[in-house]
């Protein structure tokens, strides 16, 4: 598993993502891998500067890594972009009855039943780290949606945790269950890449492209 060497919570922040790019910048590095969680993002955000609402009772949080360290080249960025959606994907997957069918919409989010459940956002501010940030709907309720945010979900089908159980799910046990998920998975890219595609290929419920940008 994943071995956390840095770790930060908060109650709000603006954005995971943006959090440890700031911290990545520094000339002194703290000891990665680095995760931040926090119960409600402001600014949260997806793919291309899409808004990503996170109320309370919602998991937010990012991972700081080094490539170097997980042994992976810039040319495995495509690999672990897939490693990271189906780890997101089987983490849901086991908290939720067999009936629920869950699917990966490529490139970066999850749906239970048709309605997106999580966004990934992997991006690479510097050519040896990448910070992933997931966005988990857990026990947030879609009509607690601020105003804000109405205008942006209102045609957009999405779910969470608490909707499709009708009881809350412990987020720290959703977070343990993601790393060692990811773990899994990362191991994959250097043993047996072509069964991440092949995953991918059987989750798949639409086309796209690869989570990651260069800043």
């Amino acid at each position: 598993m994943i071995t956390i060497r840095t770790i930060e919570y908060y109650d709000c922040i603006s954005s995971t993502n943006d959090h440890l790019k700031e911290i990545l910048k520094q000339s002194v590095l703290p000891k990665l891998p680095y995760l931040v969680v926090a119960r409600r993002q402001t600014a949260g955000r997806g793919r291309g500067h899409k808004v990503w609402w996170s109320g309370e009772g919602a998991l937010a949080m990012s991972l700081a890594l080094e490539l170097e360290t997980l042994s992976l080249k810039r040319t495995d960025l495509p690999l672990f972009s897939l490693a990271a959606g189906l780890a997101v994907l089987k983490t849901i997957r086991n908290r939720l009855p067999e009936n629920n069918v869950i699917g990966l919409h490529l490139p970066n989010d999850v749906y239970v039943d048709g309605k997106k459940i999580s966004g990934i956002l992997i991006e690479s501010p510097t050519p040896q780290h990448l910070v992933l940030g997931v966005g988990i709907n857990v026990n947030n309720r879609l009509n607690e949606i601020p105003p804000e945010f109405r205008n942006e979900f209102q045609n957009k089908p999405i779910t969470s945790f608490i909707e499709i159980l009708n009881e809350t799910t412990d987020i720290s046990v959703l977070i343990v269950d993601f790393l060692i998920m990811l773990s899994g998975e990362l191991n994959r890219i250097t043993a047996e890449p072509l069964e991440i595609v092949r995953d991918a290929e059987k989750y798949c419920v639409a086309g796209g492209g690869i989570p990651f940008r260069t800043n």
